[in-house]
């Protein structure tokens, strides 16, 4: 089974069309991540899933977790799936304690049919959209905006997409390009990766999974590197909350380090233009945060 799926993030900003725009008018930001995994196995029908997240590396995650269900137990939607398991397993710990706004959503033709934890029902709303019109996102928030306006509320709905992930992976080989942000600079980098002997394959749902690792990495290191800043100011206090979440951040850093040298020994893998640095990215944190004089208040959160 090959796999070609991307992952985006996405803001849909909602705002009501009054001649006063006050106070009292409709603005609603929902900011998610988007990723489809299109599943199939021989002759049997294709099976599309659609993941939403709050965060990049929960959705890549997830969908490496789909993606091993159905190559360990086959087609999904003929049988019972504990899909809150799923998900459960591919939550760290840290992600537990320190990302308690997380949340996840997977439809099916245009349908929920698992969710964890509290988003927006828009979402709900655009993927019954979405199906309708084939994918066509401009035609599927017209009819948004149209089910607004049935409630009651004539709105205007826009999406700025971005993406963060492409994946085109097989057996044989498969590669993976990823746009990663920071504070102040943008950068993309990509692998390629084959199995290190000629009759050897891939394991997919490691490969995307690593995939997760690198983006939660980029992450997980501007959160270090500004809070490693604030405490050497004095902005915050020794053993508070944050520093115990910039000492835990280290420790899955570390984790994840770990897990991308455990793909890096079993396949041959080749970065252009080099490997993410995360020691590097936290102190280019640090010094974009000495530079720009960030306050006890500012915050770097790239998602």
């Amino acid at each position: 089974m090959n796999i070609d799926t991307s992952l985006l993030r996405e803001k849909f900003v909602i705002r009501e069309k009054t001649k006063h725009q006050g106070d009292n008018a409709l603005k609603i930001i929902c900011p998610s991540t988007r990723m489809p995994i299109s599943l199939q196995s021989g002759g049997l029908p294709k099976e599309t899933y659609i993941i939403r997240s709050y965060n990049m590396h929960s959705s890549a995650r997830m969908v490496a977790k789909i993606i091993h269900d159905y190559e360990t137990n086959g087609p999904i939607m003929n049988r019972a799936i504990d899909w809150a398991e799923l998900w459960e397993s591919s939550v760290s710990s840290y992600d537990r304690i320190h990302n308690k706004n997380s949340w996840i959503a997977i439809y099916h033709k245009g349908m929920p049919i698992f969710s964890m934890g509290e988003y927006h029902s828009f979402f709900d709303v655009i993927e019954k959209c979405d199906v309708l019109n084939k994918g066509n996102y401009d035609k599927s928030m017209k009819m948004a905006e149209k089910a607004f306006r049935q409630a009651g509320k004539d709105t205007k709905i826009t999406c700025d997409s971005t993406v963060a992930l492409i994946s085109v992976l097989g057996k044989r080989d498969g590669r993976c390009s990823m746009v990663l942000r920071g504070p102040n600079t943008t950068t993309t980098f990509n692998y390629s990766i084959k199995p290190l002997k000629k009759d050897g394959r891939l394991n997919i749902p490691q490969v995307l999974s690593t995939a997760a690792d690198f983006l939660e990495g980029v992450q997980l290191s501007h959160m270090i590197g500004l809070t490693s800043y604030k405490l050497n100011q004095g902005m915050i206090e020794k053993y508070s909350d944050k520093e115990k979440q910039m000492t835990r951040g280290k420790t899955r850093l570390t984790e994840l380090n770990i897990q991308i040298s455990s793909m890096e020994k079993r396949y041959k893998v080749r970065y252009r233009p080099e490997r993410p640095d995360f020691e590097a990215l936290i102190l280019k944190t640090e010094k974009y945060a000495e530079e720009t004089q960030v306050t006890e208040d500012d915050e770097i959160y790239i998602d």
